[in-house]
């Protein structure tokens, strides 16, 4: 997922996690896990959803077996 810069600051505004950053690089302390932010060209992207669903998915494989 990739977001302007715009909506990614207005985001950072409204969480309470803890956050980092370095050059390029932004890190959302949440609680259940970290989410990077990485800028690519003009917008930034966080693989997070992507993650957190996989994740889901393989619990729900675990109660079914």
């Amino acid at each position: 997922m990739c977001i302007s810069a715009e909506a990614l600051a207005l985001f950072l505004n409204l969480i309470v996690a803890p956050v980092t950053s370095e050059p390029g690089r932004i890190i959302v302390h949440a609680t259940e896990n970290d989410a990077h932010w990485v800028q690519v060209e003009d917008r930034w992207c966080t693989m997070a959803p992507q993650i957190q669903g996989r994740e889901m998915f393989a619990e729900l494989a675990k109660e079914d077996a």
